[in-house]
């Protein structure tokens, strides 16, 4: 409860003070309405008094509010009655008017505070969700942070916003009903809340018993929407292999966990909402028929005695309101803690400094790396250098640690053992946002936003002029089928680029990886969808933006790996070979290896073709 309270504070920032100011704002408006039921006492008492013997005109009884309230009108005399009713109505006019004015104020600042807690909830989550370090998105489903950064930041909104408040002016009301009882009668007080001790017991256990059951609904829901983005993602493939009857059985026993956990939840209230509400009209009850006794003996007038049940109805109402605020704030709760668990998560650091220039030089030294930090090893004591303007190709099996250097390169995560050098300056002494702009990457498999290709292209430089644009597309091969869309760098390319091939795609992300000019580029495998001459033609129209940066090439085809000046071969996380393409060839080995079987399947290819003409 203590940490989400805390979270709870954090998410207020600048709205707690409004929120506050609107909580005492309703305070004093239900303190102000608590005297509206004594203007009826008064009025009653004081008619009553006229039709009695003037020795029996005594104010014996009276409480303290509604004699400083009588002190307000005149004597209660038969020629004074006209005035004495005036008196009475100006004074609940002048009561009810200050109520509806703090209660209006209260409303109209908790309405203006919950909208606009909730675009500064959105915001500041969707804000800390972009710094995050990559490691925290291997631990949580996208599904569950769509849901945590909607459904939960909507349910804690509306807690704050309608429970929050609702706590208050419960609590507001049922302390100045029962202060204004116990002012008439203590004992007669005591007798109102007999039951509240049972009520407030059985909200806190339906209290407890909520929040574990909203959790699980949460849980829930989360996997939900997960399964239905993955689906909605891979739809591809789900047709491509004709699995739409298994992809709707999932969905079914999903939708089923989720129904079933929903009506536990519904089981739940049905079971409290029944015995609050018996509680809580035996308390009324108790209270009328006490009030009724001690008016026949005496110890309130009769004009307390209708006040009484003014009051009677304002304190039942809080009680039997107990559980469904309680049980809001079970459901809020969970959000909280759920909203808390990426809140608090601890932001990429962006700290370090930043160079004019980059020339390239980049240096690994003694460097292990682990995900884990176990005996698992992704790189173990890697060293090697790499000159300025360098083309390097990385090669090795599937798990060999290639990934692993790139990542280590761009900063995503930081090495075990051993440093990391660029220009003779220790990495991790250069911002990350700095490194991440010198250096560009053209991943295999390209995420593409549903926009436009330009917009696309343009994603790594926003403002780039449509020349420029072009320019990078040119390089990368792209304009030349630029022509086949129908509005052409216009066209939207749909979720994820659904319009594009795979080779299309990878030549939209080489052109974004090269429009702003970076001084260090990896091509990760960018030529795997695309045939060897559209190959060929793309790294011959590179060469002259290739010329003078640092280039890492990850590659399996060797007319990819044939630009590069040296061969890096990883196995294992281990280095193992480095040279030239020439060098290597002759080298028993994984790049000779390789070698052999490509040069062995073009050969058989060109044969059989040939044998077909």
């Amino acid at each position: 409860m203590g940490s989400s309270i805390r979270t709870l504070f954090r998410l207020l920032g600048k709205y707690r003070i409004w929120y506050i100011s609107s909580a005492l704002l309703l305070i004093l408006s239900i303190f102000v309405r608590s005297f509206e039921p004594k203007i009826l006492q008064i009025a009653i008492d004081k008619v009553i008094e006229l039709g009695k013997p003037a020795e029996a005109n005594a104010s014996e009884g009276i409480d303290p509010i509604a004699q400083a309230l009588t002190n307000l009108i005149p004597n209660s005399i038969l020629e004074n009655f006209g005035w004495l009713l005036i008196a009475l109505a100006v004074i609940y006019v002048i009561i009810s008017f200050f109520h509806g004015a703090f209660l209006f104020s209260s409303s109209v600042i908790n309405s203006w505070c919950g909208e606009n807690l909730s675009k500064s909830l959105r915001d500041r989550m969707f804000a800390h969700i972009q710094r995050l370090p990559l490691s925290f998105f291997t631990k949580i489903t996208r599904g569950e942070l769509i849901q945590r950064s909607t459904g939960d930041v909507d349910t804690v909104k509306g807690f704050i916003s309608g429970q929050v408040i609702n706590l208050v002016r419960l609590l507001s009301i049922f302390g100045f009903s029962i202060s204004m009882v116990a002012l008439m009668s203590w004992k007669y007080a005591l007798l109102c809340i007999c039951l509240a001790p049972f009520l407030v017991l059985s909200s806190y256990f339906f209290f407890k018993k909520e929040k574990k059951v909203w959790r699980i609904h949460e849980e829930e829901s989360d996997k939900f929407n997960n399964l239905v983005q993955e689906n909605l993602n891979g739809i591809r493939t789900v047709i491509a292999y004709a699995n739409e009857e298994h992809e709707s059985m999932r969905f079914r026993e999903q939708n089923e966990k989720t129904r079933e956990i929903g009506i536990r939840h519904n089981r739940l209230h049905m079971f409290f909402w029944p015995v609050s509400d018996f509680l809580g009209f035996s308390q009324i009850s108790i209270s009328i028929i006490a009030g009724g006794y001690f008016a026949m003996v005496g110890e309130i007038t009769i004009g307390q005695l209708l006040a009484s049940y003014t009051y009677i109805g304002m304190i039942a109402w809080p009680l039997r309101q107990l559980g469904r605020t309680l049980s809001e704030m079970g459901m809020a709760q969970v959000a909280l803690e759920r909203l808390g668990e990426i809140i608090n998560a601890a932001e990429e650091d962006d700290k370090g400094a930043e160079a004019e220039a980059i020339q390239g030089d980049i240096v690994f030294d003694g460097v292990t790396f682990g995900y884990k930090n176990d005996d698992i090893w992704a790189l173990s004591d890697v060293s090697f250098k790499v000159n300025a303007g360098e083309k390097i190709a990385v090669i090795g099996p599937t798990g060999s640690g290639k990934s692993s250097l790139i990542k280590l390169l761009l900063r995503l995560y930081e090495p075990n053992e051993g440093k990391i050098e660029l220009d003779d300056k220790v990495l991790n002494t250069y911002k990350r946002s700095f490194l991440r702009k010198k250096i560009g990457m053209a991943h295999q498999k390209p995420f593409l936003f549903s926009t436009s290709i330009r917009e696309n292209i343009a994603y790594s430089l926003p403002k780039s002029p449509l020349e420029r644009v072009l320019k990078a597309a040119n390089t990368a091969q792209f304009a030349e089928i630029s022509g086949v869309f129908p509005e052409g760098y216009e066209t939207l390319v749909g979720e994820k680029g659904v319009t594009l091939s795979g080779g299309q795609k990878q030549r939209v992300a080489l052109a974004r990886t090269i429009l702003p000019q970076p001084e260090i580029l990896i091509l990760d495998d960018i030529t795997s969808a695309v045939d060897t001459e559209t190959e060929q033609a793309m790294f011959r129209a590179l060469k002259d933006e290739l010329a003078n940066k640092t280039t890492f090439i990850l590659s399996h085809r060797i007319t990819s790996i044939q630009q590069a000046d040296r061969v890096f071969v990883f196995n294992k996380g281990k280095l193992v070979q480095q040279g030239t393409p020439a060098e290597l060839e002759k080298i028993p080995g994984y790049y000779q290896e390789i070698h052999k079987i490509q040069a062995d399947v073009e050969k058989t290819i060109l044969r059989e073709t040939t044998d077909t003409k």
